[in-house]
C-alpha cells in the first residue's frame, strides 16, 4: 500500500504585480501612484504591488534608505524607499501566499527591460516539483507593454491605436496654439523603434494638420535627426512632451534643460520655439487605466478571475 500524505490546504490568493522601470525622482512618483490607484481603483478585492526593473535606480534608493527619515518626509511612499526588485517582490508574493499573480509591466513599449522581465517569468514559469501541490505558482502570467507586443495573444495594433486614441489630445492641444508636436521617447540600443513611428503614422493620419514627430534619448531619431526633420518641414514651433511613463531623470536632464546637447537647448539653437510639459504618462488617467485594461485582457486570456469576495480573497 502506499504512503499517504497530509493534504495541503490551498488558498488561491490573487495580485497584481505592476514592473515599473522605476524613477529616482521624487516629483515623478505621482505618475506611479496614479497608475497604481487606477489598477486598484479597477480591481478592489486584488492584492497590488509593484516593483522597479531598473537595477540602476533601485540602487539609488537603497543608498537613500541610510537616511530614511528625509525621504519618508517628503512623502515618498514606504513602497518605494524600500523598492524592490521583481524576484524579490514575487518571492514575497509568494511567500504571503498569492498563488495566481498577474504581472502587468508599465514599459512604453517591448523593448530591453520588457525582454529580461519576460526572460524572468519565463524562467519561474518552467519550475516543475514533484508533487503539483508543492509548485510555487498556481499561474504566474505576464501582460504587455502599452504599445503591446508580438504574438497570437493579443494583436499589437490594437494596443497602439488604443495608446494614439489617449495621446492625441496633446496633439490637438499644440495644433490649436500654432504649434508642431515633438514627443521624446526613451529609445532603445539594442530593439527597433519601429513600433514608435506605427504609432506616430497613426496620429498623423488622425491630425492631418498638425506636424507631430517623435524622437529618442537612446535610438534613431536622435535629436539631430528630428531638427532636421521639423527644419525640412518648416517647423517654428513646437510642443515638447517625453513620452515615457514618468518624468524623471532623462526629462529634466536629456529633454528640459539648459546644457548643451539638451533636446530643448538644440532646438532653440537652431531657431525654433520651444514650449515644454515635463508630465510623465502615467500622470494621465487615461493612460493610466490602459493598463488595468490590459491586466483585465490578460487575466480573461488565462482563465483568470480577478473578482472580490465579501473577504478580500479571489477565488477562480
Amino acid at each position: 500500500m502506499g504512503r499517504t500524505y497530509p493534504k495541503r490546504k490551498q488558498i488561491n490568493r490573487k495580485a497584481i504585480l505592476l514592473a515599473h522601470f522605476g524613477t529616482s525622482f521624487v516629483s515623478a512618483l505621482p505618475s506611479l501612484q496614479n497608475i497604481r490607484q487606477r489598477v486598484q481603483d479597477e480591481f478592489p478585492g486584488v492584492e497590488v504591488r509593484s516593483c522597479f526593473t531598473s537595477n540602476m535606480i533601485r540602487n539609488i534608493w537603497s543608498a537613500r534608505r541610510r537616511k530614511p527619515e528625509k525621504w519618508l518626509e517628503q512623502g515618498v511612499p514606504e513602497d518605494v524607499l524600500y523598492v524592490q526588485s521583481f524576484l524579490g517582490a514575487i518571492g514575497g508574493l509568494q511567500s504571503d501566499n498569492y498563488r495566481t499573480i498577474v504581472v502587468q509591466p508599465t514599459h512604453v513599449y517591448h523593448g530591453e527591460q520588457y525582454e529580461d522581465l519576460k526572460s524572468h517569468v519565463t524562467a519561474l514559469q518552467s519550475i516543475r516539483t514533484i508533487k503539483q501541490v508543492w509548485a510555487p505558482f498556481d499561474k504566474l502570467v505576464l501582460s504587455r507593454p502599452a504599445l503591446g507586443t508580438y504574438g497570437i495573444e493579443h494583436d499589437y495594433l490594437d494596443d497602439l491605436e488604443e495608446v494614439v486614441r489617449v495621446v492625441e489630445a496633446d496633439v490637438q492641444k499644440a495644433g490649436a496654439t500654432g504649434a508642431g508636436m515633438l514627443y521624446v521617447a526613451h529609445g532603445n540600443e539594442f530593439f527597433s523603434s519601429g513600433v514608435f513611428h506605427e504609432m506616430l503614422n497613426s496620429l498623423r493620419k488622425r491630425n492631418p494638420s498638425t506636424a507631430v514627430h517623435i524622437g529618442m534619448v537612446e535610438g534613431y531619431p536622435g535629436v539631430e535627426e528630428i531638427v532636421a526633420e521639423l527644419k525640412t518641414a518648416g517647423v517654428c514651433k513646437v510642443l515638447m512632451k517625453p513620452f515615457m511613463i514618468t518624468a524623471g531623470d532623462h526629462a529634466h536632464h536629456d529633454i528640459d534643460n539648459d546644457e548643451p546637447g539638451s533636446w530643448r537647448g538644440e532646438l532653440e539653437n537652431a531657431g525654433i520655439e520651444v514650449v515644454t510639459e515635463m508630465e510623465g504618462l502615467g500622470s494621465n488617467d487615461d493612460f493610466a487605466r490602459l493598463f488595468a485594461r490590459r491586466i483585465a485582457q490578460t487575466a480573461r486570456y488565462h482563465d483568470i478571475e480577478l473578482v472580490k469576495t465579501g473577504e478580500g480573497v479571489l477565488h477562480s
